[in-house]
């Protein structure tokens, strides 16, 4: 049987748009993974439930014979730098805890219209100002690696530490990070996975198909 935490974006949206899986099933194992893994201090705020209502959205399109959307049946992190409608967000900040934005950004309001749904808001330095994850309010995120023969902790690199963390420890599929010196690049480096950086105006595409998102 597929370990569908195993699975990257573009096999996530495939099965579920070929029906080899359901979007719900693929959002239960990603949450059960981000559970089991708060150790590693990835989310500032899970949003499980987020994630399970949007999978439902999917399924129930797919059911009616519609597209799931470019990105369906996909769960993903979000940075805590992003507004998310009615979900808190920090920056990693104690300024801003508790901020719940009025209004989605348009790097998440894309995603969700594209049919994605949000496993939670992801560590950060605060403000996005650091490069080792080490700065933020809620606490030090945790590279999932270590040193062959030591269990000490290793930074995952920042500002978009959180984000790295928890690709390369399987808890999403893929997140959204910020990128000014090197806050994908670097933590992306940091944790074994692949970060880009998009220049200004670049449009975003599935990975077999020159469509914008």
């Amino acid at each position: 049987m597929t370990n569908l935490t195993d699975l990257g974006v573009a096999a996530i949206r495939d099965g579920v748009a070929g029906g080899e899986f359901s979007a719900l099933e693929v959002a239960e194992a990603f949450n059960a993974n981000v559970a089991a893994a708060s150790a590693l201090n990835a989310f500032i705020t899970p949003t499980p439930d987020a994630a399970l209502e949007a999978a439902k959205a999917t399924d129930a399109k797919r059911a009616k014979g519609e597209g799931p959307g470019k990105m369906g049946g996909v769960p993903i992190g979000m940075k805590d730098l992003f507004a998310t409608r009615g979900v808190q967000t920090s920056a990693a900040s104690h300024i801003l805890e508790g901020f719940r934005p009025e209004y989605e950004s348009t790097v998440s309001q894309k995603l969700w219209g594209a049919g994605a749904g949000m496993l939670g808001k992801l560590n950060l330095d605060q403000f996005a100002m650091g490069s080792s994850n080490e700065t933020s309010y809620f606490g030090d995120v945790v590279n999932p690696w270590r040193k062959a023969g030591s269990n000490a902790s290793l930074a995952p690199g920042g500002s978009s530490g959180g984000s790295a963390a928890a690709v390369a420890a399987q808890l999403c599929p893929a997140a959204t990070g910020t990128d000014t010196g090197g806050s994908i690049r670097q933590p992306s480096a940091f944790t074994g996975i692949t970060g880009i950086k998009p220049t200004y105006g670049c449009l975003l595409y599935t990975s077999d198909a020159a469509d914008e998102l």
